[in-house]
């Protein structure tokens, strides 16, 4: 009997050692002089980043309307599939901001924080691979419209864009009642607060069917687009399938997946574990044997 105990408690030992041991979640925070304030992410470090000095692609995930940069790691399966691979991925927070610059508040320039605050900070504290073709950029709904928005304007600094679940009716469809009417009072006042309530340059800078319409396939990044044919937005499904229909017409590389699935947490926890394996193999970073 006690040579059988001896050998239970060794596997359990090694189980929990293999099920904790392979990544590790820090929360960090930095001053954004965009913002004037300091602002959370947790950066979620692959397996023996501390003894190694290898440098990673890096992977920003951005979060939705009402959330904030602790969704991903708690209300997916992120860090178990982030075993597999040898990312730093890095779940900012981007408030209700649209990830854009506010031409209504003051100190709201949240597309200004990611791009030229915390993406610096991350590569300076952080040993990432700092170039385009290691670097990134994912998110669902609102996060989702980021993602497609920053592969759009900024093609240097992504290869890749995940957009699961894309919110890109906004500001695009700001003077459509159809859409307007559906969405709740609090998202309105976060769009109104991002991108004000008359029609201004800043919707077109911002909507994404405007700047795929510019865009140049031979610098943007690849795009992975994901709807759940439940989604209770019904025009999201419409709107992403469209968006793609706009880059097959620039030549611009992209994939569209409808699947079964609602804008819900069930459907981003399966898609994301299939653009950690995308981004992996685009990259050309092998997926690490258990």
């Amino acid at each position: 009997m006690k040579k059988s105990f001896f050998i239970i408690v060794v596997l359990c030992f090694n189980f929990s050692a293999h099920l904790y041991s392979q990544v590790t979640v820090v929360e960090d925070s930095l001053f954004s002089p965009s913002i004037k304030s300091t602002m959370k992410f947790y950066a979620v470090l692959p397996n023996g980043y501390a003894k190694s000095h290898e440098r990673y692609t890096t992977i920003y995930l951005l979060h939705g309307s009402g959330g904030d940069y602790t969704n991903w790691v708690k209300l997916t399966d992120l860090v178990r599939y982030a075993r597999e691979y040898n990312f730093i991925i890095i779940t900012p927070d981007g408030k209700n901001s649209w990830y854009s610059n506010s031409i209504v508040m003051q100190n709201a320039h949240y597309e200004d924080y990611i791009v030229k605050d915390l993406i610096p900070h991350v590569d300076k504290k952080y040993r990432t691979l700092q170039s385009k073709f290691s670097r990134a950029v994912a998110g669902l709904s609102m996060g989702g419209y980021g993602a497609a928005k920053f592969g759009l304007k900024y093609p240097g600094q992504f290869f890749f864009a995940g957009c699961l679940s894309p919110a890109i009716q906004f500001p695009y469809g700001m003077e459509d009642s159809t859409i307007v009417l559906r969405r709740s009072k609090e998202m309105m006042k976060s769009i109104a607060d991002m991108f004000g309530t008359v029609r201004h340059e800043s919707w077109t800078a911002n909507d994404v069917f405007m700047l795929a319409e510019k865009a140049n396939s031979k610098s943007l990044t690849y795009f992975y687009l994901s709807v759940g044919s439940q989604d209770r937005i019904t025009e999201i499904i419409d709107l992403t399938h469209k968006f793609a229909g706009t880059l097959r017409r620039q030549g611009v590389p992209f994939e569209m997946h409808e699947t079964t699935g609602g804008h819900d947490w069930e459907f981003w926890d399966r898609e994301i574990e299939i653009v950690l394996h995308r981004i992996a193999e685009l990259s050309g970073k092998k997926k690490i044997r258990q």
